[in-house]
């Protein structure tokens, strides 16, 4: 009788499953979820292609027959300048009693620089400058020592997120060489700092000799040219190259976009006796991406 009455049973409710009136659960992983594991999400390195425009300019003093430090702001504003590289600087001396590469780089909206101090001057210091709307991770002051019967240097240096970049102006004339014997402790400056470095490394100025010289043969060792060999002194009528910009051949490479002596934006030949030297550079950059964090 129990077999039957099971089997009766049975029977009934087979009929309701084909019928649909009966809501038979099936268990999922919502009531079982597996177990969860410890871990943390990892960075990823990514690659992207930057431009960048970079200018060096030896402004003399800004007072090129006149203060020309309005018209060097609108020229550097103009052109849309990145990274720009200043020769002699006058900062809070007798001749200028101000700090020149603040007074530019407030009258570009506040850009961040640094100021390198060749040697005292007229009570004051002059030397040459570095200039970028970017954040400065870092700024050094490289001295550079003097030949006999010259005058001692300096290499203003900066570093961004993106690159290094520093504005130097050589020494020149006999009775020896200054500028081969500067260039010569400057390449064993950045190679003991820089070589291999994972951000290009650019280095602009006023080397005061041209090309094929002993000091651009000293250059020539460790860097390579990114500026076409343009003459850029004096600007009445030029006669020498002197301005150049480099890359440090071991850090990360770097391509030359377009290179020129730019002109018509201001009167240049009234901004100072050297034309300013621009070179749109283009690079790999490889960057980090962090993971985003749950607060």
């Amino acid at each position: 009788m129990k077999a039957s009455s099971l089997r009766n049973l049975s029977f009934s409710l087979a009929c309701l499953l084909l019928a649909g009136c009966v809501d038979v659960y099936t268990p999922t992983l919502l009531d079982y979820p597996p177990a969860k594991t410890k871990g943390e999400a990892h960075s990823r390195r990514t690659t992207e292609t930057l431009e960048l425009t970079i200018l060096t300019y030896n402004v003399a003093a800004l007072s090129h027959g006149g203060d020309r430090t309005a018209m060097v702001a609108e020229f550097i504003g103009k052109l849309g300048a990145d990274y720009v590289g200043l020769n002699e600087l006058d900062s809070c001396n007798n001749r200028h009693n101000v700090f020149q590469l603040k007074e530019l780089a407030d009258l570009l909206g506040g850009w961040n620089y640094h100021f390198a101090s060749a040697f005292p001057f007229a009570g004051g210091g002059y030397g040459n400058g570095a200039m970028t709307p970017y954040p400065l991770l870092s700024a050094t002051t490289v001295p550079l020592s003097r030949g006999v019967g010259h005058e001692p240097r300096s290499i203003a240096v900066v570093e961004t997120e993106d690159i290094v970049f520093g504005a130097v102006h050589l020494d020149f004339g006999p009775p020896n060489d200054p500028a081969r014997d500067q260039a010569e402790e400057l390449n064993a400056w950045f190679n003991e700092h820089y070589a291999g470095y994972g951000k290009p490394v650019i280095l602009c100025g006023d080397f005061n000799d041209d090309p094929g010289t002993p000091s651009q043969k000293e250059m020539e060792k460790y860097w390579t040219r990114l500026s076409d060999p343009v003459r850029s002194w004096p600007t009445t009528n030029p006669t020498m190259c002197c301005d150049y910009v480099f890359y440090l051949n071991s850090a990360v490479p770097v391509e030359a976009v377009e290179t020129a002596r730019p002109e018509g934006i201001i009167d240049l030949d009234a901004a100072s006796d050297h034309y300013p030297v621009r070179v749109k550079i283009r690079f790999t950059r490889k960057r980090t991406i962090k993971p985003a964090t749950n607060r």
